[in-house]
């Protein structure tokens, strides 16, 4: 004998809330979810309250900042087509839990970015967990939008700035005088200049930037990278070179090889030598993993650079 539809939901919405929630943390595939938070008002409900993660895209037709309001728990969020700083408000009202978030803009926007220091520093204040932040776009932030929000996060650990054709060196100033983090990409960053590596070099980021990440950023040549040497906590650098207008030499190689503390090193496409090899061998003793692909003047020599080092465990050389 079957059992009926109202009889099935009775039964469902007998079950206390806390047994439902550990009934939800067993389930990990999105579509499962979706199923499972279409049973019943109940479990639409508490699928909302344990929800940690989720991506929004702010233009989908038919989608509502409102719909945020069913979850109050979130603390990783990935924002697509940001539109205004409106959006940055309510998203902080909602979720103010937050301690990832990844914010990508279109590019059609005005010229002081479509994130306003308004935005960001009710993002800062209403997100007092937030450590990590992506702001990805060509107009999305501009440089008082990155100061604005350094100063209203208190800890922020982390922050990637991709794509962005206002950033300049007054952002690193900004970065460099009034910030901890101790991680920041800046990829395809094409304002940026030796000057504002010289600002974290010479600002409190040189006691606390563990992972710096520069890609594709063309006017960054041998001077700026130079400066890095004064980076006393630096474990992990990463220089992808390609479409740098003034390649990184021996000049740029023997300067990182006076960061001492680095355990992780990747040099893609600059124009060094065999020096440098001998120089990172000889002075980074903590070096445990090497990539320098494109390096077409490292020469085997080079390499043996390497055979008594004693912590050296991956070395990567060859064509790109």
């Amino acid at each position: 004998m079957g059992v009926h539809t109202g009889e099935k939901l009775g039964i469902f919405s007998s079950l206390h809330d806390d047994l439902v929630g550990l009934i939800i943390n067993q389930v990990k595939d999105k579509q499962d979810r979706k199923s499972f938070s279409e049973v019943c008002k109940q479990w639409f409900k508490l699928e909302g309250l344990d929800r940690s993660s989720l991506t929004l895209n702010v233009t989908n037709p038919g989608f509502s900042l409102h719909a945020l309001t069913r979850f109050p728990n979130i603390v990783s969020m990935r924002v697509r087509d940001c539109q205004t700083h409106t959006d940055l408000e309510f998203i902080a009202q909602t979720c103010p839990k937050i301690e990832s978030v990844r914010v990508e803009c279109r590019d059609e926007k005005p010229v002081g970015g479509v994130l306003s220091p308004k935005g960001l520093r009710a993002l800062g204040e209403g997100c007092p967990k937030l450590c990590i932040v992506d702001i990805v776009g060509r107009k999305a932030i501009g440089n008082s939008g990155v100061v604005e929000l350094l100063h209203s996060t208190h800890n922020l650990d982390a922050l990637g700035l991709l794509d962005n054709e206002l950033i300049s060196d007054e952002a690193l100033r900004g970065i460099g005088c009034t910030s901890s983090i101790s991680i920041l990409d800046l990829i395809h960053c094409h304002n940026i200049t030796d000057e504002g590596l010289a600002f974290l070099a010479n600002g409190s980021t040189s006691r606390t930037l563990k992972k710096l990440i520069i890609d594709c950023c063309p006017e960054i040549t041998d001077t700026g990278v130079e400066h890095l040497r004064k980076m006393c906590s630096l474990e992990s650098l990463e220089l992808c070179l390609l479409g740098t207008r003034s390649p990184i030499t021996d000049i740029g190689g023997l300067g990182i090889s006076a960061i001492r503390t680095l355990k992780e090193l990747i040099l893609i496409h600059p124009d060094v030598s065999d020096s440098t090899m001998v120089a990172l061998a000889e002075n980074c003793s903590k070096l445990e993993t090497l990539d320098i692909k494109g390096c077409e003047n490292v020469t085997i020599a080079g390499i043996c650079a390497f055979c008594n080092h004693k912590c050296l465990k991956i070395l990567t050389h060859g064509r790109m």
